[in-house]
């Protein structure tokens, strides 16, 4: 007995030893491969580590977006990383030969490879592999492209691959085996995983069927992956190829060749080149000082901003940055040439924001208009010796203009040495319930109305019907979907930038070169540094109003006189009165709920309260109005924490309204480091994000509280008062100078808004410019005393144009009528005149029928003396049935053979012009919603004062919302309403939007039922139910309404502001 015992714990325990191999996994996707990995990187290494493997590869889909993030999770959990990519065919997506680098050389072979593959359009296998890559291993399982490389220089690099996970690979091994041997090419064995579970292969088939816009029923077996790709263990592989011992083992052979170590966290610094005999350091300390006598010489702050000067100078010489600063010189210089005639003073084409705009030395080299020593701004948030990470500088120019700089820096450092940092796109929970409703099988109009339905939570999904789409979308939410473009962080390099990483295009009109890595996934590792050109449309505002002002040839308002702007009292008023519709930075509703509660007017006040407004500052923005509009009053009932915080928080009244104020604290008050300093201020939007662990917060609050008592001599109670105030301060914030680089555009923007209200709201509509709709904006300019004028096919230009006291629509928002028809339109009146009637028109422009139609019922031929329908009969003349002129089929007595038509009603019109234009011409929109049966007992909206704490209805059309999820994550929803009057601010609570999110789905108008609440002399309405107005305007109500807008347009105008100055 005991014989056979032994004998059977024999045979296991060799049977046992035979599947126990050393395999390495060589070919794996994550979340990367898009639309086909499932795991993430974290989970692939995890899943690695957790079967005792020493090495791991990643090798995802002609992408390397996770390399970088993989490299360094590898590191971390002491594994190996083999880095690699699944390289397709271009013409056979289906085929591909898997690249591994062997070194740091290989890595940037890699990229090369990968750059080629989208960037040339005439990629072909043969045509890249025809070079000897040495620093790359090379791996297929298709037998035609192991023969293919076979016959490159590369063959002493290459392997086959076996891989035994469905009859279709199986075959496709046993035919590769063959040529392989005949070959002489050794073999490897793979399982080329794309998910860790074979659990998971629902969802890497959904995902599939995402990426090729199919359903499940549709996929083909060759487009999916078998059931059986999961992360296999060793024991498993082994069991699978059993016959295959020496491949299995090839791969911890070829594993061991693979050795790239990679140099990360070292700055790749850019040059520029400067005048011989010189260097970067001294051309950048002569520009500076020419600029510092320029700025402060003869005054009294002289001295101590040449100290700031000369101690910036030395940080950035010290940290290798003055090439930095000079490439940004150069840009804001090019631009100043180039773009800034439109703006009437050649430094205001872009404004430098963020903490950059805290240096001395980018105010003095004509980089930036924000004095440092005015405005007590910080150096040392943007830059100091303690710092890691490199400086950031953000450029906004006009939303147009940006591209002209972009290619500006692409022709003037190469186009091998520039790109633009990608962004990666993740599946949100709508995005992905829709995709995956679509893939199960169900229509657009049936994800629509399920998607109604579920307006408040989608994640619930899982309790109705179509459970198992709701179980699935919660696991595609946050997956990578797509790559897209940065808004505008440029790279730029000293050699080819595909070295360092892989590009592809962005595709869109722009088609730019993106990386493959985004700022959060190695960018910042791979040491690239990144410039920002970023758009601002209300630069493109400011340029555009200007431009309407000098094309009138009336005076230069001098918006530059910063002083003139910030101490004008009607700007002041309209600023504090929260009348700001269409002014950059301060328009939303918060932000002038803010502006009015804490009666900001001056330029320092708006600084601080347009911070304040963020999220990280809401925890004591109460504190901040209170303290602030008792000391306007000549009133300080309170003290500061500690007597050393009242040289930081002074002008804050003891709160932290800056991202800055936390670091001085820190530094100051602790005594931190300000390497230490800085992190405990990036460590706050950490905390926001649930990034921070519990053991580490704690460490920190000691080490802050323990400073503050050693450092200031702070008791432990206000120590610990203190690090509560500032880890308050968590979430998204901004620096003070940032705010205060916006403020001067916010001021210069509402001066021209208080005196040039036509030219000024027209450049915003015209700008697509702002949080609000273009009839929103256009009522906003009738309440300014402002006329909005028809469409004439005469007048009117492509954009919004504002003389006077009146605006005329432009060309541009018509829909259908293309931008080309438009440019050809005020071209061919330019060369040749008006036109004189509808068939000169079409004579002379002879663009598509379904153009003119439009142009025909948005009014744009009114004056032409026929109604719309006789001139759409003419069309039938002129066009006969097809939809392009016809030469031969006019005749100028078409004229006189309409049958009588009548026009069409007012109401028709307005439909029309509503349906084209997204607004009514014909009639005011808003007028015609006072006519509505719902408008009854509501209270207008201006009147709100005079009902605090009472119930009341009102009735209005939505203009903007804002869902905001509560520290308990529960959504609630802010929404503003619009009537003839003015604009009412509604509150839904979570409790209410839970209830009533079904109906703000819909479009509106709404009739809302709520009580009028009070805070700091704003008003607002707490909503406890609301309807969905059913209606549609019949004639009379358009016909009363265009008799009020014709008679009394001037009666919108607000009655406590002064007669709009107009030229």
């Amino acid at each position: 007995m005991e014989d056979r015992v032994y004998i059977c714990a024999l045979f296991l325990a060799k049977e046992w030893s035979l599947f126990m191999v050393d395999f390495v996994p060589l070919h794996c996707h994550s979340v990367f491969s898009f639309h086909a990995g499932v795991c993430t990187v974290k989970e692939l290494v995890h899943r690695a580590k957790t079967l005792g493997m020493q090495s791991v590869a990643l090798t995802d889909t002609n992408r390397m977006s996770g390399l970088i993030l993989f490299y360094l999770e590898c590191v971390q959990q002491g594994i190996k990383p083999i880095l690699g990519v699944e390289l397709t065919n271009p013409r056979e997506p289906g085929e591909h030969i898997v690249l591994l680098a062997k070194n740091a050389e290989g890595y940037g072979d890699l990229c090369e490879v990968i750059t080629y593959r989208h960037l040339d359009p005439h990629f072909s296998f043969s045509r890249v592999f025809e070079k000897e890559w040495p620093n790359l291993f090379f791996f297929t399982s298709f037998p035609h492209l192991l023969e293919l490389m076979a016959a490159t220089p590369n063959r002493a690099n290459l392997y086959g691959e076996l891989i035994n996970n469905s009859e279709l690979t199986r075959n496709r091994s046993r035919v590769l085996e063959q040529k392989a041997g005949t070959l002489g090419v050794p073999l490897i064995v793979s399982n080329n995983s794309y998910f860790l579970e074979s659990s998971e292969w629902d969802l890497h088939r959904t995902l599939t069927a995402i990426g090729l816009s199919s359903t499940l029923s549709r996929l083909e077996p060759d487009e999916i992956a078998a059931k059986n790709a999961y992360f296999m263990s060793s024991e498993q592989m082994g069991r699978s190829f059993f016959n295959h011992r020496e491949a299995i083992s090839n791969t911890r052979q070829l594993a061991d060749q693979c050795n790239a170590m990679l140099t990360l966290n070292e700055w790749i610094l850019p040059e520029i080149d400067v005048p011989e005999g010189t260097t970067p350091d001294a051309l950048l300390a002569g520009y500076a000082r020419e600029g510092l006598e320029e700025n402060y010489g003869g005054t009294r702050e002289y001295a101590r901003a040449k100290q700031i000067q000369e101690m910036e100078l030395g940080v950035i010489s010290r940290l290798g940055y003055p090439s930095y600063f000079l490439i940004v010189k150069d840009i804001r210089d090019w631009a100043n040439g180039k773009l800034s005639n439109a703006y009437r003073r050649p430094r205001d084409c872009s404004i430098l924001r963020g903490s950059a705009a805290n240096s001395i030395t980018f105010y003095n080299l004509g980089v930036s208009d924000l004095d440092p020593i005015r405005y007590d701004l910080y150096f040392q948030r943007f830059l100091n010796e303690d710092r890691a990470s490199p400086p950031d500088a953000d450029l906004d120019f006009g939303w147009d203009e940006r591209d002209q700089v972009i290619d500006y820096i692409i022709d003037k450092w190469g186009e091998d040495r520039v790109a633009i940092t990608c962004t990666t796109n993740h599946f949100r929970t709508r995005a992905a319930f829709r995709e995956t409703a679509k893939v199960y099988g169900y229509s657009e109009e049936q994800v629509t109305q399920i998607m109604k339905s579920q307006k408040t939570r989608i994640e619930r999904l899982e309790d109705s019907e179509i459970s198992k789409i709701g179980s699935i979308t919660k696991r595609i939410k946050g997956r990578p979907r797509f790559l897209g473009q940065h808004p505008g962080g440029l790279l730029i390099t000293n050699d080819p930038i595909w070295r360092h990483v892989a590009l592809e295009r962005s595709g869109g009109e722009k088609d730019r070169v993106i990386t493959q890595i985004d700022m959060y996934n190695g960018i910042d590792e791979l040491g690239l540094i990144k410039f920002d050109v970023l758009g601002n449309g209300s630069l493109s505002v400011l340029r555009d109003a200007l431009g309407q002002l000098e094309d009138q040839s009336l005076p230069d308002p001098n918006v530059w006189d910063l002083e003139k702007c910030c101490h004008d009292p009607l700007v002041q008023d309209i600023i504090a009165k929260g009348r700001t519709k269409g002014v950059f930075f301060i328009e939303s509703p918060a932000q002038t709920r803010l502006n009015k509660k804490a009666q900001a007017q001056t330029f320092e006040e708006l600084t601080i309260t347009s911070s304040l407004v963020r999220p990280a500052g809401a925890s004591y923005c109460s504190v901040f109005i209170d303290r602030h509009r008792k000391m306007k009053e000549g009133i300080k009932d309170w003290d500061f924490l500690h007597p050393s915080l009242e040289p930081l928080l002074k002008e804050t009244h003891d709160v932290c309204a800056f991202q800055e104020d936390v670091t001085k604290i820190c530094h100051h008050i602790a005594g931190l480091s300000y390497k230490k300093s800085d992190s405990v201020r990036k460590m706050m939007n950490s905390l926001h994000e649930g990034d921070v662990p519990s053991e580490q917060w704690k460490r920190t609050a000691e080490e802050f509280i323990a400073g503050c008592m050693g450092n200031k001599g702070l008791t432990r109670a206000q120590a610990t008062e203190l690090w509560t105030r500032v880890s308050s301060f968590y979430g998204f914030s901004f620096c003070k100078s940032h705010s205060a680089s916006y403020a001067q555009l916010s001021f210069k923007c509402t001066y021209l808004k208080a005196y040039y209200p036509a030219q000024f709201l027209s450049a915003v509509i015209s700008n697509n410019h702002g949080l609000y709709t273009r009839d929103a904006y256009l009522n906003e300019a009738r309440r300014w005393g402002v006329r909005i004028l028809p469409i004439q096919i005469n007048e009117s230009g492509i954009k919004y144009w504002g003389k006077f006291n009146w605006i005329r629509p432009g060309l541009m928002h018509i829909r259908s009528l293309t931008q080309k028809s438009q440019d050809a339109i005020v071209l061919e009146r330019e060369r040749e005149g008006p036109f004189n009637n509808l068939e000169n028109f079409i004579t002379r422009m002879k663009i598509d029928r379904h153009e003119v139609e439009k142009l025909i019922l948005v009014g744009a031929f009114d004056s032409f003396g026929m109604s719309q329908p006789e001139m759409l009969y003419l069309l039938d003349g002129i066009y006969g049935k097809g939809s392009s002129y016809k030469s031969a089929l006019f005749s100028a007595r078409l004229r006189d053979l309409h049958p009588g038509l009548h026009d069409y009603t007012l109401t028709e019109k307005c439909l029309n012009e509503l349906h084209l234009l997204g607004f009514m011409l014909s009639g005011n929109i808003l007028e015609i919603l006072d006519l509505h049966p719902g408008s009854k007992s509501a209270i207008p909206a201006n009147e709100a004062h005079k009902y605090v704490g009472k119930g009341v209805k009102v009735f209005g059309w939505p203009v903007t919302e804002r869902i905001h999820v509560t520290s308990t994550g529960e959504p609630m929803q802010f929404l503003s309403v619009e009537d003839k009057t003015g604009v009412v601010d509604v509150l839904f609570w979570p409790r209410n939007y839970k209830r009533f999110g079904d109906v703000l789905a819909k479009p509106g108008p709404y009739e809302i039922w709520g009580q009028i609440v009070e805070d700091w002399g704003t008003f607002s309405l707490e909503a406890h139910s609301i309807k969905a107005a059913e209606w549609r305007p019949n004639q009379v109500d358009f016909e009363l309404a265009s008799d009020r807008l014709k008679d009394s347009f001037q009666n919108y105008t607000y009655a406590d502001i002064e007669p709009v100055a107009v030229a």
